[in-house]
């Protein structure tokens, strides 16, 4: 019976450790840049006039409680890094949301089945025991958010810089939860800014 309980909570810690894994996923970030622009004289920003920006798209995160969030954010990463707000930006600072549904699909052993087993040879009787196995799929179904952070000349409107950050979306969260996940994503993306030379 202790054999059993070892194998049956092995297979709990399994499953249990599979879901954290998935609960507690890192932030994916990835930018790109215009290698002709000069970063090192960035020194202050400001946000992209409302007359230039494109209206933000996302059926999870847009209304406006997430945009003062985010707004804020990223304000305060940026003044972390040593920018400054500033009414003469050297750049301008955008951002846009997305979500798309995602299918997580997982395989692992639940090891149940160890116990005690009979079986018959010529003539003896033995007694042993049996160790089965079997595969058991776990489909999980969710979403899947992208924060875009848009570096913009302020003279050109090009866009200079742009860095992604992609995490799974808690199904459920209170406001403190949602804030900590929202910096937590924008301390990741903005820490790739500006770009490094010769990366």
């Amino acid at each position: 019976m202790k054999a059993r309980l070892q194998i049956n909570k092995k297979a709990y810690l399994v499953a249990l450790f599979s879901l954290l894994l998935t609960a507690c996923s890192s932030v994916k970030v990835s930018t790109d840049y215009d290698q002709d622009a000069d970063f090192t004289a960035l020194k202050h920003f400001n946000w992209l006039p409302q007359s230039a920006k494109i209206e933000k798209e996302s059926v999870y995160l847009n209304n406006r409680i997430m945009d003062v969030r985010l707004t804020k954010a990223i304000d305060k990463q940026l003044v972390a890094q040593g920018f400054s707000f500033s009414t003469a930006p050297d750049f301008y600072v955008n951002y846009n949301i997305t979500s798309e549904k995602k299918t997580d699909i997982r395989s692992y052993d639940n090891y149940s089945g160890y116990g005690p087993s009979w079986g018959w040879g010529v003539g003896y009787g033995h007694r042993g025991m049996s160790l089965s196995a079997h595969t058991e799929t776990r489909v999980d179904e969710y979403q899947q958010g992208s924060l875009i952070v848009d570096v913009i000349d302020p003279k050109s409107l090009e866009l200079i810089w742009r860095g992604i950050g992609s995490k799974r979306l808690p199904e459920s969260s209170d406001a403190a939860e949602m804030d900590k996940l929202v910096a937590e994503i924008v301390k990741n993306i903005l820490v790739k800014f500006p770009p490094k030379a010769g990366k």
